[in-house]
């Protein structure tokens, strides 16, 4: 697990590399509404949070590009009988595919790939894996000269926890610049 870990932060190391010295690349934020799904959630509530981080856009052609982004996401749940905070800090790789509807409308889609960098412990009896993966999709719009808004769902697809049958499930909402 620790060599899956190296090799996560390498591939963050180079991305990050890679946009900060390109010329053209984005930033965004923006708020997490998170829960989890599974026969496991009895007693958890949802959670608002924040996500933020970078992205860079690779035209492929005029309707379709390439989206990857580096984002660093608190999600979570909120925990009923100890009125607490169950919280994992996750860095996510999302790799979306943006379909242009037009010029200001755009649909993504595409796998999110997410390291655990810490979570919130004795709030809840489940202990969370390090890798989670799951899938993303959503709708962009562009407000004007690289300014945009975005709305997201990201589904998880494997189990945060050896111990419990928990996924997450994150609504997201940004807004974000192209620069």
């Amino acid at each position: 697990m620790k060599s899956m870990r190296k090799n996560l932060l390498l591939l963050l190391i180079i991305f990050t590399t890679g946009i900060t010295q390109a010329q053209s690349f984005g930033i965004k934020a923006g708020l997490n509404f998170s829960n989890f799904s599974g026969s496991d959630t009895d007693g958890l509530k949802g959670l608002t949070s924040f996500h933020i981080g970078v992205l860079k856009e690779f035209i492929i052609t005029k309707k379709v590009s390439f989206q990857p982004e580096i984002l660093f996401s608190t999600q979570g749940v909120k925990v009923e009988k100890m009125d607490d905070d169950y919280k994992l800090n996750y860095f996510t790789l999302p790799l979306m595919v943006k379909f242009y509807i037009n010029d200001v409308f755009s649909v993504h889609a595409g796998p999110q790939l997410s390291l655990l960098a810490g979570e919130t412990k004795d709030v809840l009896p489940i202990e969370g894996k390090s890798f989670e993966y799951g899938i993303a999709g959503g709708l962009e719009y562009t407000i004007s000269g690289g300014l945009f808004v975005q709305g997201r769902y990201c589904m998880g697809l494997s189990e945060i926890s050896n111990n419990a049958d928990v996924k997450n499930s994150v609504i997201q909402l940004s807004l974000g610049y192209f620069f």
